[in-house]
């Protein structure tokens, strides 16, 4: 609630029941293995890196600075500008060679008299981070139907973690905690980026996992990242498509073998890219927010990625408990749309909540301990 709503204004409870699609989650988890030590809910990971960045809340900012809700000629859109190259591409986005387009107020002005349908269409063709604004059109189902590859397994799985940032980490993280052995594989000289933020963060989300750098331009490295893969009960991978194939990596073929692939992307489409912050506006959350509050604004911190992270590690876990293998393909944008239905607060209801939360004075739920050494938020 920290994170969400105006800048200038009180913080805000979100209309969907993220919180409780995140405990339900958890509480899966933990019946499934009683006997390990979990987070204390799902809530917990949805605001930890927040709380460990000390992020605000920024209306129609992102919390961490980096996403704004724009509005253009027909609606509104989310562009995020989190890497330096993606201001390089404005000018051709935005079809405006003149404009001084160094921060938001301009480029607010210069996507003003766009269309959302040709704005779109272009930063997908550019490689940027960009959504629409629109309600949240979860699907079916969200997890496939898997077929039985082994009996029922007597022994914790290997799982190979070929993911970054916080979605697919989260994901290994948890399995780790569920007892599986998990390794980490790094490009190296593309390394997590993840790194170079907080460090606290990052430790909470691959401390436990065993640690591997590759050069992935070395045919020799390349083939013992292939002999890696080939070992692996569960997959975690992000990646697009095409990169898998530069690396020799035959998802289809990993499968077939009996394998547990989970490929997480931003959206449904593989080749489209997105970060936590505009996917879970495509995944309605913004639009949700508009009809609870009047005005489509964020809702906490790139909430997608622990969202995605949480019903990743459910659905390799219920996989591998029951002999099944399959490709588990999961987006940020369609997790949130899925999360979404949870639970959808009408306005009297809303505004219960929106009371219940002002008027609760408790602490907030402690912060997870490194578990190899320091204490909450350990590391910088």
């Amino acid at each position: 609630m920290a994170v969400t709503g105006r800048a200038d204004g009180p913080a805000l409870v979100c209309p969907a029941a993220l919180a409780s699609a995140a405990d339900g989650v958890m509480m899966a988890l933990r019946a499934i293995a009683p006997d390990k030590s979990w987070p204390l809910n799902g809530a917990l990971l949805l605001g930890e890196r927040a709380r460990l960045l000390g992020l605000t809340r920024g209306g129609r900012l992102s919390a961490n600075r980096s996403c704004r809700l724009i509005r253009v000629a027909d609606g509104e859109v989310a562009l995020n500008l989190a890497r330096e190259a993606d201001r390089d591409l404005l000018p051709i986005l935005l079809a405006d060679h003149k404009a001084d387009l160094s921060d938001w107020a301009a480029i607010e002005r210069a996507a003003a008299g766009c269309d959302s349908g040709t704005l779109l269409a272009r930063g997908i063709e550019m490689n940027m981070a960009i959504a629409a604004v629109v309600p949240p059109c979860p699907p079916a189902r969200l997890f496939p139907i898997l077929r039985s590859a082994r009996a029922a397994p007597d022994r914790p799985p290997l799982v190979v973690d070929l993911s970054s940032l916080w979605a697919g980490p989260l994901c290994g993280s948890l399995l780790a905690l569920a007892g599986a052995q998990v390794i980490k594989v790094e490009s190296r000289t593309r390394l997590d980026g993840a790194r170079f933020g907080h460090g606290g963060f990052y430790d909470l989300l691959n401390a436990d996992k065993a640690s591997v750098t590759l050069d992935f331009h070395d045919a020799a490295d390349r083939g013992a990242l292939a002999a890696l893969v080939a070992q692996a009960d569960i997959v975690i991978e992000a990646s697009r498509p095409r990169a898998l194939r530069q690396l020799g990596i035959d998802r289809d073929a990993e499968v077939a073998r009996g394998a547990i692939w989970i490929g997480i992307t931003a959206h449904d489409d593989p080749d489209r890219i997105g970060f936590g912050d505009d996917a879970v506006v495509a995944g309605g959350l913004a639009a949700i927010m508009a009809e609870g509050w009047g005005e489509a604004l964020f809702a906490g911190d790139a909430i997608a990625d622990p969202l995605t992270g949480l019903h990743a590690a459910l659905a390799a876990l219920v996989a591998w408990r029951q002999g099944q293998a399959g490709l588990i393909a999961l987006s940020l944008a369609g997790t949130t749309a899925f999360a979404c239905h949870a639970g959808l607060a009408s306005p009297a209801l809303l505004r219960d909540w929106q009371a219940q939360a002002q008027a609760d004075d408790a602490p907030l739920y402690p912060l997870r301990a490194c578990r190899h050494g320091g204490g909450a938020g350990c590391g910088q």
